[in-house]
C-alpha cells in the first residue's frame, strides 16, 4: 500500500503527501520533503518519518498481522510530536524510547503547538494487470508494483486500475472493469511512480491512458468520470439481450454511460413517439434484423452495437455514427402546373372553393422568374407570353383568367414584358392598411440605362484623360525641347565648374614656384 499524510481539516490549505518509496523523510519548514507552514511552533527539521519497507498487503490484512511493516516517526522538536491512536489521549512522541513511536494506519499526528494535524492512513493501489502475455514481462510488472507498496489482483471488480498495453484487443475482462469504473493506464504510469518518493497528489492519467482496438476500430479509452456523462440525455431501445454480441454487459455499459434503457416490446410507437419527441431515442441494432419492427424502427435513429461500446470507451458519441431516420415526403406543397379550361366560370369556381373540377397536371420545372402573387394584388408575369398564369401556395392553386380579361374585383394588374412596362387603363383606388403603395420601380427593366447616368454627366469619367491635352504631340514636342534644354545646362554648368577648379589649380602652382624661388 502507498503511505499517505494528509491534513485532518481539507480547507486548511496544507499539502497532501503520498510516499511511494521506503527510505527517511524529513518533516519541518522549507526544504524538508513534508512541508507544514500552518503552525509557527513547526522546527526547521521537526521530525523524521522512517519508511522500513513498501507492503503490498491489503489493510485488512495488515491490521490482523503483528508482522506488517513498520512506519517509525522520531520527534526532533522543540515543542514536540504528538500521536493520538483511535481518538484517545495524545501521547508526545519524545516521551517513547528513544525518542521514536510506530505509526499505523489512521493515527492523527499532530506537530508543533497542536495546530497542525495529519491523518496517517494507507492509499490501496491494486492492479489488474492484462498486458503481459510473457511470463518475464509479468514478473517485471508485478516487481514495480510491489516497489511502490501496490498489489497485483485476478479479479477485474477488486482494482483500482487497470494495466494494459497498447492496442489490446477488448475483452470482457476489459468491459468488466469498465462497468466498475476503474482506471485504465499504460505501464508507463506505472513506471513514473516507481522513480518518485514523495509527491503531492496522485499523478494524473491523461497522458497515460491506453488505446484499445474493438473488431479493428482503435478507441482511446477516457477516464471514469468522463465514461459517466458521455450518453446522458439519450434513450436506448433494446431487443432482448441474447441478440448482441455483448449480452448483457451491453445494458451495463449503457447504464453506466448514463443512458437511460428501454425494451423495444415495452416501447409503444404510436403513444409514446409524441413523448419522446423532444428527446433522443435511438435503437440500437442487433446482429440479425427483426422484420417485424424494421417499417417502425426506420423513424428512429438507429446505432450499431459496436459504435455504442467504442463510444462507451472514448466516451464521446460520435453522431456521424447515428443512421438518420426516414422522412415521410408530403405531397402537399408542390410546384405542378394546373391546366384548366379558359372560362370564367372555372376561374370562379377554382377563387372561391379552392377546388378546381378534373384537371390534368403537368409536372415541369418551374423558371426562378415566375410570377408570384404580391401583398397588394399585383402579380409579375413571366418572360413568354403565356394565355395562363398561376398563384401559388403550398395548399391550393388559384387561377387567374386570361391576360386580356378584367379582374373579377376590379383592381389592376401590372403586367411586365421583356422590353417595357403596360399598365391597365382602369386603376381604381389603392387603400392600404399601413398606407404604402405599390413600388412600380421593382417593374422596371434593368438593362436598360438611363438618360441621365453618371457616364452621360461626366463624360470623363470611365476614361478621365481620354480627350485631354495629355496625348497632343505638340504639348509632348515642348516637354522634350525642355528637358533637353536642362541636360545642355547642367552639362555646361559642369564644363564651367571644371575650367575654373583647373584655373585655380595652375594658379597655385605658380605661387609655389615664386616662393620657393
Amino acid at each position: 500500500m502507498v503511505w499517505g499524510l494528509f491534513p485532518a481539516d481539507s480547507l486548511s490549505g496544507e499539502e497532501k503527501y503520498y510516499v511511494f518509496s521506503k527510505g527517511t523523510y524529513k518533516v519541518g519548514r522549507k526544504g524538508c520533503d513534508i512541508i507544514i507552514n500552518k503552525d509557527k511552533g513547526v522546527s526547521r527539521i521537526h521530525a523524521e518519518i522512517t519508511v522500513a519497507a513498501m507492503t503490498n498487503t491489503s489493510p485488512l490484512a495488515i491490521e490482523s498481522s503483528a508482522s506488517s511493516a513498520k512506519v517509525l516517526i522520531r520527534d526532533c522538536s522543540k515543542y514536540g510530536t504528538f500521536i493520538n491512536k483511535h481518538l484517545g489521549s495524545p501521547e508526545k512522541v519524545h516521551e517513547f524510547p528513544n525518542k521514536e513511536a510506530t505509526l499505523k494506519d489512521c493515527d492523527m499526528v499532530s506537530f508543533g503547538t497542536g495546530n497542525a494535524i495529519y491523518r496517517f492512513c494507507f492509499v490501496p493501489l491494486v492492479f489488474y494487470v492484462v498486458c503481459s502475455e510473457s511470463p518475464s514481462s509479468f514478473h517485471f510488472l508485478e516487481e514495480k508494483v510491489s516497489s511502490i507498496g501496490g498489489l497485483v489482483t485476478e479479479n477485474c471488480r477488486d482494482c483500482t486500475h487497470v494495466l494494459v498495453d497498447h492496442f489490446m484487443q477488448v475483452e470482457e475482462s476489459l468491459l468488466d472493469a469498465v462497468v466498475a469504473k476503474k482506471h485504465f493506464v499504460l505501464s508507463s504510469w506505472l513506471e513514473y511512480l516507481a522513480e518518485k518518493k514523495v509527491l503531492n497528489e496522485i499523478p494524473s492519467y491523461t497522458s497515460h491512458l491506453p488505446t484499445i482496438v474493438a473488431e479493428g476500430a482503435s478507441v482511446k479509452v477516457a477516464e471514469p468520470k468522463t465514461r459517466e456523462t458521455c450518453l446522458g440525455g439519450y434513450t436506448f431501445l433494446l431487443e432482448p439481450t441474447q441478440m448482441y454480441k455483448f449480452g448483457d454487459r451491453l445494458q451495463m455499459l449503457l447504464g453506466v454511460a448514463g443512458a437511460k434503457i428501454l425494451s423495444v416490446n415495452e416501447f409503444h410507437f404510436s403513444s409514446q413517439a409524441s413523448e419522446f419527441e423532444n428527446k433522443q431515442v435511438v435503437y440500437v441494432m442487433p446482429r440479425r434484423t427483426v422484420d417485424s419492427r424494421s417499417s417502425k424502427v426506420s423513424l428512429l435513429f438507429r446505432v450499431n452495437e459496436l459504435d455504442l461500446v467504442c463510444a462507451v470507451l472514448s466516451g464521446h458519441l460520435d453522431t456521424s455514427s447515428l443512421i438518420s431516420p426516414a422522412v415521410i415526403v408530403s405531397s402537399s406543397c408542390s410546384t405542378d402546373e394546373t391546366v384548366v379550361a379558359d372560362s370564367e366560370a372555372d376561374d370562379e369556381t377554382a377563387t372561391s372553393m379552392h377546388v378546381a373540377s378534373p384537371v390534368h397536371l403537368e409536372k415541369h420545372a418551374v423558371p426562378n422568374h415566375s410570377g408570384k402573387a404580391s401583398p397588394n394584388g399585383v402579380v409579375a408575369d413571366s418572360e413568354n407570353d403565356d394565355a395562363m398564369r398561376n398563384k401559388y401556395s403550398c395548399d391550393d392553386i388559384v387561377i387567374k383568367s386570361d391576360r386580356t380579361d378584367e379582374s373579377a374585383e376590379g383592381s389592376s394588374d401590372i403586367i411586365y414584358s421583356q422590353d417595357l412596362i403596360v399598365r391597365r387603363t382602369t386603376l381604381p383606388a389603392i387603400s392600404s392598411v399601413d398606407g404604402s403603395g405599390v413600388n412600380f420601380k421593382r417593374f422596371r427593366k434593368k438593362n436598360t440605362p438611363s438618360g441621365n447616368s453618371f457616364d452621360n454627366l461626366v463624360p470623363f469619367s470611365k476614361f478621365p484623360y481620354k480627350e485631354s491635352d495629355y496625348g497632343n504631340e505638340q504639348l509632348e514636342e515642348s516637354v522634350r525641347e525642355e528637358k533637353k534644354r536642362k541636360q545642355m545646362e547642367a552639362m555646361a554648368e559642369d564644363l564651367f565648374n571644371n575650367d575654373k577648379g583647373r584655373k585655380r589649380g595652375v594658379a597655385g602652382s605658380l605661387r609655389r614656384l615664386l616662393t620657393h624661388s
